[in-house]
């Protein structure tokens, strides 16, 4: 299984030795990542502008993970949707997946672990629906948003990065 490496000091992704470099869409679809990634079978197009890797490991858990390049004026984006969650579970269920209790309550719990396994320092901001890290060339949040009740925790670059 393909494994997640973040330096919280850089920024920088590795997912089994291959760095994901922060670009623009074209870009992206043509770095070693992309091409070493796609001759495997290993990512696809989701919809426009988000590629999907259905599992890695990050740390102890096992994630599927969201790549959503520079894009309009949206920044660089990785999202990780943890696979033994809850909220996994309730992605075809849009009654289950409107659970705020259930969202709270798994910001909580995975954003203890993640601070945690990475040794962060307090977060911050907190709130019941978001608890974020800053660094100097982006943020790592665990959060949901009510529109699209979509959860993770998500790296997200400055942009222009």
């Amino acid at each position: 299984m393909k494994k997640l490496k973040v330096d919280l000091i850089t920024g920088t992704i590795i997912l089994d030795k291959l760095g994901l470099d922060v670009t623009d869409e074209d870009t992206f679809c043509e770095s070693n990542f992309y091409k070493s990634m796609n001759s495997k079978g290993s990512i696809k197009k989701i919809i426009p502008h988000h590629y999907l890797i259905e599992s890695i490991i990050f740390f102890n858990k096992e994630f599927e993970m969201h790549i959503r390049p520079i894009c309009f004026n949206f920044p660089f984006m990785v999202q990780l949707i943890d696979k033994k969650s809850k909220c996994y579970d309730s992605l075809s269920d849009w009654d289950k997946r409107t659970n705020i209790k259930m969202l709270n309550e798994s910001v909580e719990n995975l954003s203890n672990w993640l601070g945690s396994s990475l040794e962060l320092r307090e977060p911050d901001f907190i709130s019941n629906e978001v608890v974020r890290w800053e660094f100097s060339w982006g943020d790592i949040s665990v959060s949901y948003e009510t529109r699209s009740f979509n959860h993770g925790i998500y790296i997200t670059w400055n942009a222009g990065e």
